[in-house]
Protein backbone atom coordinates (compact mmCIF):
# COMPACT_ATOMS: atom_id res chain seq x y z
CA UNK A 1 0.00 0.00 0.00
CA UNK A 2 2.68 2.44 1.01
CA UNK A 3 4.56 1.59 -2.31
CA UNK A 4 1.39 2.55 -4.28
CA UNK A 5 0.74 5.32 -2.46
CA UNK A 6 4.22 6.47 -3.18
CA UNK A 7 4.18 5.98 -6.58
CA UNK A 8 0.79 8.21 -6.93
CA UNK A 9 2.14 10.53 -5.21
CA UNK A 10 5.67 10.98 -7.30
CA UNK A 11 2.76 10.40 -10.92
CA UNK A 12 1.16 13.95 -9.23
CA UNK A 13 4.52 15.59 -8.60
CA UNK A 14 5.32 14.68 -12.07
CA UNK A 15 2.25 16.33 -13.52
CA UNK A 16 2.40 18.93 -11.38
CA UNK A 17 6.16 19.76 -12.61
CA UNK A 18 4.89 19.66 -15.91
CA UNK A 19 1.84 21.62 -16.18
CA UNK A 20 4.58 24.60 -13.97
CA UNK A 21 6.61 24.01 -17.40
CA UNK A 22 4.26 24.75 -20.15
CA UNK A 23 2.90 27.92 -17.80
CA UNK A 24 6.37 28.89 -17.76
CA UNK A 25 6.99 28.32 -21.50
CA UNK A 26 3.51 30.53 -22.51
CA UNK A 27 4.33 33.80 -23.21
CA UNK A 28 3.63 36.98 -20.94
CA UNK A 29 1.39 39.48 -22.12
CA UNK A 30 2.98 42.42 -23.03
CA UNK A 31 1.23 45.34 -21.45
CA UNK A 32 -0.96 47.41 -23.63
CA UNK A 33 0.42 50.61 -25.13
CA UNK A 34 -1.36 53.47 -25.94
CA UNK A 35 -1.42 55.39 -29.31
CA UNK A 36 0.53 58.21 -27.40
CA UNK A 37 2.72 55.67 -25.90
CA UNK A 38 3.66 54.28 -29.47
CA UNK A 39 3.89 57.38 -31.17
CA UNK A 40 6.29 58.64 -28.87
CA UNK A 41 8.41 55.72 -29.23
CA UNK A 42 8.23 56.37 -32.70
CA UNK A 43 9.20 60.12 -32.62
CA UNK A 44 12.24 59.40 -30.22
CA UNK A 45 13.68 55.98 -31.88
CA UNK A 46 16.92 56.07 -33.88
CA UNK A 47 16.29 56.51 -37.91
CA UNK A 48 18.49 55.81 -40.33
CA UNK A 49 19.92 57.65 -43.86
CA UNK A 50 16.26 57.94 -45.10
CA UNK A 51 15.10 56.47 -48.70
CA UNK A 52 11.48 57.21 -48.19
CA UNK A 53 10.11 60.78 -48.27
CA UNK A 54 6.59 61.50 -46.71
CA UNK A 55 5.99 65.33 -47.17
CA UNK A 56 3.06 66.49 -45.77
CA UNK A 57 1.65 70.14 -46.33
CA UNK A 58 -1.48 71.56 -44.74
CA UNK A 59 -2.88 74.41 -47.17
CA UNK A 60 -3.60 77.54 -45.22
CA UNK A 61 -2.86 75.78 -42.19
CA UNK A 62 -1.52 78.62 -39.77
CA UNK A 63 0.07 78.01 -35.89
CA UNK A 64 -2.90 79.27 -34.14
CA UNK A 65 -5.26 77.04 -36.11
CA UNK A 66 -2.85 74.28 -34.62
CA UNK A 67 -3.56 75.47 -31.18
CA UNK A 68 -6.79 75.56 -32.06
CA UNK A 69 -7.77 72.63 -33.03
CA UNK A 70 -6.40 70.93 -29.76
CA UNK A 71 -8.40 72.28 -27.55
CA UNK A 72 -12.09 72.40 -29.81
CA UNK A 73 -11.75 70.63 -33.02
CA UNK A 74 -14.06 67.34 -32.90
CA UNK A 75 -12.40 63.84 -33.32
CA UNK A 76 -9.04 64.95 -31.83
CA UNK A 77 -7.26 62.30 -29.86
CA UNK A 78 -7.56 62.02 -26.24
CA UNK A 79 -4.20 62.92 -25.65
CA UNK A 80 -4.40 66.38 -28.28
CA UNK A 81 -2.63 66.14 -31.46
CA UNK A 82 0.51 63.86 -32.79
CA UNK A 83 2.00 67.15 -34.77
CA UNK A 84 2.19 68.22 -30.77
CA UNK A 85 3.79 65.09 -29.89
CA UNK A 86 6.63 65.87 -32.51
CA UNK A 87 9.73 67.53 -30.79
CA UNK A 88 11.89 68.64 -33.83
CA UNK A 89 9.81 71.84 -34.72
CA UNK A 90 10.05 75.73 -35.90
CA UNK A 91 8.73 78.17 -37.64
CA UNK A 92 9.13 79.10 -41.91
CA UNK A 93 8.48 82.35 -43.53
CA UNK A 94 6.42 82.04 -46.71
CA UNK A 95 6.78 85.22 -48.41
CA UNK A 96 7.01 84.86 -52.62
CA UNK A 97 9.64 86.53 -54.90
CA UNK A 98 6.56 89.05 -56.10
CA UNK A 99 4.57 89.89 -52.42
CA UNK A 100 5.12 89.52 -49.06
CA UNK A 101 1.75 87.60 -48.85
CA UNK A 102 2.65 84.03 -51.15
CA UNK A 103 -0.29 82.38 -53.03
CA UNK A 104 -0.40 78.40 -52.90
CA UNK A 105 1.44 78.28 -56.33
CA UNK A 106 4.47 80.61 -55.17
CA UNK A 107 4.83 78.71 -52.46
CA UNK A 108 4.41 75.19 -53.57
CA UNK A 109 7.07 76.07 -56.13
CA UNK A 110 9.07 77.47 -53.33
CA UNK A 111 8.63 73.94 -50.80
CA UNK A 112 9.42 71.77 -53.87
CA UNK A 113 12.28 73.12 -55.36
CA UNK A 114 14.29 75.74 -52.97
CA UNK A 115 13.59 78.67 -55.15
CA UNK A 116 11.20 81.49 -54.94
CA UNK A 117 9.15 82.59 -57.43
CA UNK A 118 5.99 84.77 -58.04
CA UNK A 119 2.65 84.32 -57.22
CA UNK A 120 0.63 82.46 -59.97
CA UNK A 121 3.88 80.42 -60.99
CA UNK A 122 4.06 76.70 -61.14
CA UNK A 123 7.21 75.34 -61.34
CA UNK A 124 9.03 78.45 -62.75
CA UNK A 125 11.49 80.72 -61.24
CA UNK A 126 10.33 84.44 -61.45
CA UNK A 127 11.82 84.91 -64.66
CA UNK A 128 9.88 82.05 -66.44
CA UNK A 129 12.38 79.63 -66.51
CA UNK A 130 11.66 75.76 -65.46
CA UNK A 131 12.81 74.85 -61.82
CA UNK A 132 13.12 70.98 -61.05
CA UNK A 133 10.67 69.88 -59.03
CA UNK A 134 11.36 67.29 -56.14
CA UNK A 135 9.47 64.75 -58.03
CA UNK A 136 11.69 65.29 -61.04
CA UNK A 137 14.47 65.07 -58.47
CA UNK A 138 12.50 61.57 -57.15
CA UNK A 139 12.54 60.03 -60.29
CA UNK A 140 15.98 60.78 -61.43
CA UNK A 141 17.34 59.05 -58.42
CA UNK A 142 15.01 55.88 -58.86
CA UNK A 143 12.42 56.19 -56.06
CA UNK A 144 8.79 55.96 -57.00
CA UNK A 145 6.68 58.90 -56.73
CA UNK A 146 3.47 59.51 -55.30
CA UNK A 147 1.02 62.77 -54.62
CA UNK A 148 -2.41 62.95 -52.60
CA UNK A 149 -4.38 65.68 -52.36
CA UNK A 150 -7.94 66.22 -51.00
CA UNK A 151 -8.21 68.89 -53.88
CA UNK A 152 -8.56 68.73 -57.51
CA UNK A 153 -5.30 67.27 -58.90
CA UNK A 154 -4.55 70.39 -61.04
CA UNK A 155 -4.24 72.31 -57.46
CA UNK A 156 -1.79 74.44 -56.94
CA UNK A 157 0.28 72.52 -54.52
CA UNK A 158 0.18 69.07 -56.40
CA UNK A 159 1.42 71.03 -59.66
CA UNK A 160 3.72 72.85 -58.15
CA UNK A 161 5.52 69.18 -56.72
CA UNK A 162 5.34 67.70 -60.24
CA UNK A 163 4.87 70.26 -63.54
CA UNK A 164 5.34 73.54 -64.78
CA UNK A 165 3.63 76.30 -66.09
CA UNK A 166 3.46 79.95 -65.74
CA UNK A 167 -0.07 80.31 -64.46
CA UNK A 168 -1.86 78.38 -61.88
CA UNK A 169 -5.39 79.51 -63.77
CA UNK A 170 -4.05 77.43 -66.68
CA UNK A 171 -6.32 74.24 -65.34
CA UNK A 172 -6.44 72.26 -68.91
CA UNK A 173 -2.79 72.18 -69.54
CA UNK A 174 -1.83 71.44 -65.74
CA UNK A 175 -4.00 68.08 -65.62
CA UNK A 176 -3.05 67.42 -68.72
CA UNK A 177 0.78 67.53 -67.75
CA UNK A 178 0.19 65.99 -64.54
CA UNK A 179 -1.29 63.02 -66.49
CA UNK A 180 1.94 63.18 -68.68
CA UNK A 181 4.20 62.62 -65.63
CA UNK A 182 2.18 59.94 -64.35
CA UNK A 183 3.00 59.51 -60.90
CA UNK A 184 3.85 56.05 -59.40
CA UNK A 185 0.45 57.11 -56.98
CA UNK A 186 -1.77 60.28 -58.04
CA UNK A 187 -5.05 60.57 -55.99
CA UNK A 188 -7.01 63.69 -56.22
CA UNK A 189 -10.93 64.67 -56.27
CA UNK A 190 -13.39 65.09 -59.29
CA UNK A 191 -13.19 62.42 -61.88
CA UNK A 192 -15.21 63.56 -64.07
CA UNK A 193 -13.48 66.87 -63.97
CA UNK A 194 -10.13 65.49 -64.65
CA UNK A 195 -11.18 63.06 -67.61
CA UNK A 196 -13.47 66.16 -69.57
CA UNK A 197 -10.32 68.28 -69.50
CA UNK A 198 -8.25 65.81 -70.58
CA UNK A 199 -6.32 66.50 -74.60
CA UNK A 200 -6.19 63.52 -76.91
CA UNK A 201 -2.65 62.04 -76.76
CA UNK A 202 -3.36 62.21 -72.36
CA UNK A 203 -6.33 60.20 -72.76
CA UNK A 204 -4.60 58.17 -74.50
CA UNK A 205 -2.64 57.54 -71.74
CA UNK A 206 -5.31 57.40 -69.02
CA UNK A 207 -7.02 54.26 -70.74
CA UNK A 208 -3.56 52.79 -70.92
CA UNK A 209 -0.87 53.73 -68.43
CA UNK A 210 -3.36 54.18 -65.41
CA UNK A 211 -5.34 51.83 -63.50
CA UNK A 212 -8.33 54.07 -62.07
CA UNK A 213 -10.26 54.00 -59.23
CA UNK A 214 -13.28 56.45 -59.60
CA UNK A 215 -14.84 56.21 -56.01
CA UNK A 216 -12.24 55.85 -53.05
CA UNK A 217 -14.56 52.46 -51.81
CA UNK A 218 -12.54 51.41 -54.76
CA UNK A 219 -9.09 52.24 -54.28
CA UNK A 220 -7.78 48.56 -52.72
CA UNK A 221 -9.65 46.80 -55.82
CA UNK A 222 -8.18 48.44 -58.42
CA UNK A 223 -4.82 48.64 -57.00
CA UNK A 224 -4.89 44.49 -56.62
CA UNK A 225 -5.94 44.67 -60.00
CA UNK A 226 -2.56 45.11 -61.02
CA UNK A 227 -0.04 43.42 -58.06
CA UNK A 228 2.60 43.80 -60.19
CA UNK A 229 2.40 48.11 -60.37
CA UNK A 230 3.24 47.68 -64.28
CA UNK A 231 0.96 50.53 -64.26
CA UNK A 232 0.14 54.41 -62.76
CA UNK A 233 -2.75 54.26 -59.72
CA UNK A 234 -4.90 57.29 -60.50
CA UNK A 235 -7.59 57.34 -57.26
CA UNK A 236 -10.88 59.77 -57.04
CA UNK A 237 -10.85 60.66 -53.61
CA UNK A 238 -14.61 62.41 -51.85
CA UNK A 239 -12.39 65.32 -50.80
CA UNK A 240 -12.05 67.79 -48.24
CA UNK A 241 -14.94 68.02 -45.31
CA UNK A 242 -15.49 69.93 -43.10
CA UNK A 243 -15.92 67.26 -40.37
CA UNK A 244 -12.76 65.72 -39.38
CA UNK A 245 -12.11 62.31 -42.26
CA UNK A 246 -10.04 59.57 -42.02
CA UNK A 247 -9.91 59.39 -45.80
CA UNK A 248 -6.76 60.81 -45.91
CA UNK A 249 -4.82 59.18 -43.74
CA UNK A 250 -6.39 55.65 -45.33
CA UNK A 251 -5.22 57.02 -49.08
CA UNK A 252 -1.90 57.60 -47.73
CA UNK A 253 -1.74 54.01 -45.86
CA UNK A 254 -2.26 52.57 -49.58
CA UNK A 255 0.08 54.49 -50.99
CA UNK A 256 2.68 53.78 -48.17
CA UNK A 257 2.18 49.63 -49.77
CA UNK A 258 2.15 51.10 -53.34
CA UNK A 259 5.06 53.16 -53.72
CA UNK A 260 7.50 50.62 -51.47
CA UNK A 261 10.56 49.22 -53.50
CA UNK A 262 14.32 49.09 -52.92
CA UNK A 263 15.31 52.37 -53.65
CA UNK A 264 12.29 54.37 -51.74
CA UNK A 265 9.73 56.85 -52.43
CA UNK A 266 8.81 60.72 -52.48
CA UNK A 267 5.37 61.49 -51.57
CA UNK A 268 3.51 64.54 -51.11
CA UNK A 269 0.25 64.77 -49.27
CA UNK A 270 -1.90 67.66 -49.39
CA UNK A 271 -4.63 68.47 -46.80
CA UNK A 272 -6.80 71.27 -48.05
CA UNK A 273 -9.83 71.94 -45.77
CA UNK A 274 -7.33 73.93 -43.35
CA UNK A 275 -7.24 76.83 -46.14
CA UNK A 276 -11.15 76.53 -48.09
CA UNK A 277 -12.26 76.54 -44.76
CA UNK A 278 -10.29 79.43 -44.24
CA UNK A 279 -11.38 81.66 -47.07
CA UNK A 280 -14.79 80.14 -46.03
CA UNK A 281 -14.75 82.03 -42.78
CA UNK A 282 -15.46 78.90 -41.62
CA UNK A 283 -13.27 77.70 -37.95
CA UNK A 284 -15.18 74.82 -37.35
CA UNK A 285 -14.58 73.64 -40.97
CA UNK A 286 -10.98 74.72 -40.68
CA UNK A 287 -9.59 73.04 -37.30
CA UNK A 288 -11.22 70.07 -38.36
CA UNK A 289 -9.12 69.96 -41.50
CA UNK A 290 -6.26 70.41 -39.10
CA UNK A 291 -7.42 66.49 -37.63
CA UNK A 292 -7.78 65.60 -40.75
CA UNK A 293 -4.57 66.26 -41.41
CA UNK A 294 -2.94 65.19 -38.01
CA UNK A 295 -4.52 62.02 -38.25
CA UNK A 296 -2.53 61.42 -41.82
CA UNK A 297 0.77 62.34 -39.56
CA UNK A 298 -0.53 59.56 -37.27
CA UNK A 299 -0.27 57.32 -40.28
CA UNK A 300 2.48 58.30 -41.35
CA UNK A 301 4.18 57.26 -38.24
CA UNK A 302 3.13 54.03 -37.99
CA UNK A 303 4.66 53.60 -41.06
CA UNK A 304 8.02 54.69 -39.78
CA UNK A 305 7.91 51.89 -36.65
CA UNK A 306 8.50 49.71 -39.06
CA UNK A 307 10.25 51.67 -41.66
CA UNK A 308 12.76 54.05 -39.82
CA UNK A 309 15.15 54.76 -43.02
CA UNK A 310 11.75 57.38 -43.87
CA UNK A 311 12.35 61.04 -43.60
CA UNK A 312 8.46 62.96 -42.22
CA UNK A 313 8.32 66.56 -42.48
CA UNK A 314 5.13 68.69 -42.00
CA UNK A 315 4.53 72.05 -42.55
CA UNK A 316 2.25 74.68 -44.86
CA UNK A 317 2.43 76.61 -47.56
CA UNK A 318 1.03 79.89 -45.92
CA UNK A 319 -1.75 80.93 -43.09
CA UNK A 320 -5.33 81.58 -44.23
CA UNK A 321 -7.35 83.78 -42.04
CA UNK A 322 -5.45 85.83 -39.96
CA UNK A 323 -6.65 83.28 -37.02
CA UNK A 324 -6.04 84.65 -33.64
CA UNK A 325 -6.13 83.37 -30.21
CA UNK A 326 -9.44 83.74 -27.87
CA UNK A 327 -9.56 86.34 -25.00
CA UNK A 328 -11.87 87.10 -22.23
CA UNK A 329 -13.77 88.87 -24.50
CA UNK A 330 -14.47 86.12 -27.53
CA UNK A 331 -18.19 84.88 -27.56
CA UNK A 332 -17.89 82.85 -30.77
CA UNK A 333 -14.59 81.13 -32.66
CA UNK A 334 -15.90 82.12 -35.33
CA UNK A 335 -14.85 85.75 -34.48
CA UNK A 336 -10.98 84.26 -34.54
CA UNK A 337 -10.84 84.75 -38.26
CA UNK A 338 -10.31 88.27 -39.35
CA UNK A 339 -9.65 87.65 -42.89
CA UNK A 340 -10.70 85.60 -45.76
CA UNK A 341 -7.53 85.84 -47.34
CA UNK A 342 -4.07 84.68 -46.56
CA UNK A 343 -1.48 86.18 -44.69
CA UNK A 344 2.40 86.98 -43.79
CA UNK A 345 2.20 84.98 -41.09
CA UNK A 346 5.07 82.01 -40.84
CA UNK A 347 3.20 78.66 -40.35
CA UNK A 348 5.00 75.72 -38.30
CA UNK A 349 7.03 73.22 -39.60
CA UNK A 350 7.59 69.46 -37.65
CA UNK A 351 10.15 66.90 -38.65
CA UNK A 352 10.73 63.26 -37.89
CA UNK A 353 13.48 61.19 -39.33
CA UNK A 354 17.50 61.74 -39.29
CA UNK A 355 18.40 65.12 -39.09
CA UNK A 356 14.98 66.84 -38.51
CA UNK A 357 16.87 68.56 -35.49
CA UNK A 358 17.81 70.93 -38.00
CA UNK A 359 14.20 72.57 -37.34
CA UNK A 360 14.01 72.79 -33.84
CA UNK A 361 13.49 75.76 -32.33
CA UNK A 362 14.35 77.73 -35.24
CA UNK A 363 12.36 80.04 -37.55
CA UNK A 364 13.12 79.20 -41.49
CA UNK A 365 12.23 80.47 -44.61
CA UNK A 366 10.49 77.83 -46.69
CA UNK A 367 13.00 77.43 -49.40
CA UNK A 368 15.50 76.01 -46.77
CA UNK A 369 12.55 73.08 -45.73
CA UNK A 370 13.09 72.52 -49.78
CA UNK A 371 16.83 72.50 -49.51
CA UNK A 372 16.88 70.06 -46.60
CA UNK A 373 14.47 67.28 -48.25
CA UNK A 374 16.19 67.58 -51.35
CA UNK A 375 19.45 66.86 -49.78
CA UNK A 376 17.79 63.36 -48.64
CA UNK A 377 16.26 62.80 -51.68
CA UNK A 378 19.60 62.98 -53.02
CA UNK A 379 20.86 60.77 -50.30
CA UNK A 380 23.42 63.49 -49.37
Amino acid sequence: MKKFLAIILSLILVFSLSACGEKQDNKVEEPKVTLKEQLQGIINSEFETPKNIIFIIGDGMGPNDITLAEEHAEGVYDFGLALNLIKNHGLATTHSASDEVTDSAASGTALSTGVKTNNGYIGKDASGNDLKTMAELAREMGKKVGIITDEVISGATPTAFTVHNISRTNTAELVNSMIKFKPDVLMGKDYNSVFMTLGEDEREIFENDYVVAKKFIGFKGAMESDPNCEKSFLGFLSGYSSIASDELSLCAELAFERLKNDKGFFLMIESSGTDKYGHGNDIKGKLNGVVTLDRTVAAALKFMEKNPDTLLIITSDHETGGVKLPNQDTKYLSDLLTVTSHTATPVRVFGVGKGTEYFKDKTVDNTDIAKFVIKAIKGE
